[in-house]
C-alpha cells in the first residue's frame, strides 16, 4: 500500500487550464473520492495521476517516488473506466490475463516452461473433440441409457497448465480475483454474453489481478440502472477493503460518494471546497457549495435582525444557533436540510409556504413548496406521511425550521 499526492499541481488543455495549485494527500488503503459537478476538474486530477495527463506545474507523489513525467505503463497503477473496456473477441479469462501477460513480474520470470509448451495450442482440437463428446456422454446419462465412462480428464486451460509454469501462474490468479467476484463460472464466456454489472465486476478483476499500488475508477458505475448501482458499489468497497488498496474514485453522484468513500474531496471550478470524512462532509460544510451540493437542501437570504434571527424577503423570521455575533443587517444564507423543517402552526417563528408538489413514498412525503418571495422549500415528512399525502398542491402549510441544524453562511463561508 502507498500513499498519493499531489503538490501545487496544475493542469490545462491548450490555454484552457482546468486546475491551478491543487493541492492534496490521500492516506495509503483508503478510498478516497474526487467528487463535484461536471467540468470541475476531478477527471483530469484522476489522469494526471494515471500519466495521461501531464501537468505544467506541481509535482505527483505515489509514496515517496515522484512519477510526474513517468510513462503511464512504468506506474505501478490500474484503472476502471466508465465504459468497462473489456476486449469483445477475448473470452472474461483472457480478459482478466491481458495485463498478467504484459507485466512479467519476477516470480513468473524465475519459473522454467519447456520449449515445446510454446506449440500446445495444436491440441485444441482434441480438447474440442473431447468436450463434445463428454457433452454426448452427458445426455445419454439424463436419458439413463448405461454407458462406460472414464474418469473426466482435465480441461485444455488444466492441461496447458501443467506444461506452462507461467500460465499455470496466471491462471491461479485470474481464478482467485473471479472467486472474489463470484464469476470463476463465467471464464469461458465473452463479455457480451454477461450482464453490464457482471462485466463492471470483470473490469474490477482486470484492474486488481495485476497488484497495482494505486486503483483509479473514472465514474464505473454511470451505467448501470440505480438498483445495480447500489449493489456494485458495496461489493466495490467489500473487495478494496479486503485487499486493503489504495483508491482514488471518480463520481459526480454524491449518493455513491458517501457509500463507498473513507474521505471526499469536493472539487468546484478546480478548487477543493472540503476534504473529509462522508460525515464531515455532510454534517459539517465549510462553504456554501458543499452544502448546496451534498444532500437536498433549501436555501433562504435573508438579513441579521437580533442575534441568531433574520428576516427573510419575505418577512418571515428564521432563528438559527451559532456562537458567533453577526452584525445587524449582514446578508447571510442559511441552509436547512428538508428533514429539519417540522410541519406545525405552534411555534413562535412559522414559515408558511404554498404547496408545489406532493411525492407520496410510503414511509414518507416529499414535498416542494413556494416561500411569499417565491424561495423553493423542500421538505421530508417523517411522521402521519399518509395524512399530508392526502393535500392537495396549492394547499398553504406552515412548517418550522430547527434552529440548531440551520448552516449559516456569509459570502459563501461557513459562520459557526
Amino acid at each position: 500500500m502507498v500513499s498519493v499526492k499531489y503538490q501545487n499541481i496544475g493542469c490545462a488543455y491548450d490555454d484552457f487550464v482546468v486546475v491551478e495549485g491543487f493541492d492534496l494527500e490521500i492516506p495509503h488503503g483508503t478510498i478516497t473520492t474526487l467528487l463535484g459537478p461536471s467540468g470541475c476538474g476531478k477527471t483530469t486530477v484522476l489522469r494526471a495521476l494515471a500519466g495521461f495527463v501531464e501537468p505544467f506545474e506541481g509535482n505527483v507523489f505515489l509514496g515517496d517516488k515522484d512519477i510526474t513525467v513517468l510513462p503511464p505503463q512504468n506506474r505501478n497503477t490500474a484503472m476502471i473506466f466508465q465504459n468497462y473496456a473489456l476486449w469483445p473477441h477475448l473470452t472474461i479469462f483472457k480478459n482478466v490475463e491481458y495485463g498478467l501477460k504484459l507485466r512479467e513480474s519476477d516470480e513468473q520470470a524465475v519459473l522454467e516452461t519447456p520449449w515445446y509448451s510454446r506449440f500446445f495450442w495444436v491440441t485444441k482440437p482434441y480438447f474440442w473433440i473431447k468436450g463434445i463428446f463428454n457433452r454426448i456422454l452427458t445426455f445419454l446419462a439424463k436419458l439413463k441409457i448405461p454407458i462406460k465412462s472414464k474418469e473426466k480428464s482435465n480441461t485444455y486451460l488444466e492441461k496447458k497448465a501443467e506444461i506452462d509454469k507461467k500460465f499455470d501462474y496466471r491462471r491461479k490468479k485470474v481464478i482467485d480475483v473471479l472467486k472474489l467476484v463470484h464469476l470463476e463460472d463465467q471464464a469461458d464466456k465473452l463479455p457480451t454474453q454477461l450482464s453490464g454489472g457482471q462485466q463492471q465486476r470483470i473490469a474490477l478483476c482486470r484492474a486488481i489481478v495485476v497488484e497495482p499500488d494505486v486503483l483509479l475508477c473514472d465514474e464505473p458505475l454511470s451505467n448501470l440502472d440505480a438498483k445495480l448501482r447500489r449493489e456494485i458499489r458495496t461489493e466495490i468497497r467489500t473487495i478494496i477493503k479486503k485487499i486493503g488498496m489504495t483508491t482514488v474514485y471518480v463520481t459526480h453522484d454524491q449518493e455513491e460518494a458517501l457509500a463507498i468513500s473513507d474521505r471526499i474531496a469536493i472539487l468546484h471550478e478546480g478548487i477543493i471546497q472540503q476534504y473529509g470524512t462522508p460525515t464531515e462532509v455532510f454534517s459539517d460544510p465549510q462553504t456554501l457549495f458543499v452544502a448546496q451540493f451534498i444532500g437536498s437542501s433549501s436555501t433562504l437570504i435573508g438579513k441579521v435582525i437580533n442575534k441568531n434571527e433574520a428576516e427573510l424577503e419575505s418577512g418571515e423570521i428564521v432563528k438559527y444557533s451559532i456562537k458567533e455575533n453577526i452584525p445587524t443587517g449582514t446578508k447571510v444564507s442559511l441552509v436547512v436540510r428538508p428533514e429539519n423543517i417540522l410541519l406545525t402552526s405552534k411555534t413562535e417563528s412559522p414559515i408558511e409556504y404554498q404547496i408545489n408538489t406532493i411525492e407520496y413514498l410510503g414511509t414518507e412525503v416529499k414535498m416542494t413548496g413556494t416561500l411569499k418571495d417565491g424561495t423553493i422549500m423542500l421538505v421530508d415528512v417523517l411522521e402521519n406521511a399518509e395524512e399530508y399525502a392526502r393535500m392537495n398542491v396549492g394547499d398553504n402549510i406552515t412548517g418550522y425550521i430547527i434552529p440548531e441544524e440551520v448552516f449559516v453562511f456569509i459570502d459563501g463561508k461557513r459562520v459557526y
